[in-house]
């Protein structure tokens, strides 16, 4: 099947692999984060969708991946989000997604969110790039094929660089190669790129943001 097709019918595909046993779980009911109040009292608000993940697992190549639960941004951050938590605005139009950013801008950013959510400043975080994979073959995502997207995730040539932490060498530096997914309709390239990179092949690079949940699961 060409991906073009795989991307038709993301919903098909999910039923799919939840009766072939690849998925357990699956992805509840989105809602914004001006609905967030189960683990901050703060109403700050910046228009996030959040798609919620319960724990589950999924099967990438003969490998069974564990995930903790975790929520997950719908769409990309937009400058207009982004200008709101860092002040400034790298790009030119507020309803377009954030790009010509580096990793460590958006780490950045994810503290500082947390932070006026009034978080722990590691609660708003990158993706790893098994969070990503989950969410973007069944579709839960709003993915924009013009970028790529920064993961949390050091890069390693494994993945999953083990069954049960999925995440790439543990304790990495943040001066470390990071892992990129999205740009155009492809799932599985993850190319290396350093973190003060701002674009790849000439493509841009913009970010999405997970809130992990509490564990049910220790890696």
């Amino acid at each position: 099947m060409s991906i073009a097709k795989f991307l038709a019918f993301p919903a098909v595909f999910a039923i799919f692999l939840a009766a072939c046993g690849e998925v357990s779980g699956g992805f509840e009911d989105g809602y914004s984060s001006s609905n967030y109040g189960t683990n901050s009292s703060s109403s700050f608000d910046i228009g996030l969708e959040w798609i919620p993940a319960p724990d589950s697992s999924f099967v990438h190549g003969t490998t069974k991946i564990m995930l903790d639960a975790y929520d997950i941004s719908k769409n990309l951050i937009t400058q207009k989000q982004y200008k709101i938590v860092m002040g400034v605005n790298p790009s030119k139009k507020d309803t377009l997604p954030i790009y010509g950013v580096t990793w460590l801008e958006a780490v950045e950013f994810c503290k500082k969110l947390s932070l006026l959510m009034g978080l722990d400043s590691n609660a708003v975080r990158l993706p790893t790039e098994a969070e990503w994979e989950y969410a973007a073959i069944p579709g839960v995502i709003q993915r924009n094929l013009d970028y790529w997207e920064w993961t949390n995730d050091c890069w390693d040539a494994r993945f999953p660089y083990e069954e049960k932490n999925p995440s790439g060498p543990p304790n990495c530096p943040a001066s470390a190669n990071k892992v990129c997914k999205g740009f155009n309709k492809e799932f599985e390239e993850r190319p290396a790129t350093n973190p003060s990179s701002k674009e790849i092949r000439g493509s841009y690079i913009s970010f999405r943001v997970v809130l992990k949940k509490k564990s049910k699961r220790n890696f």
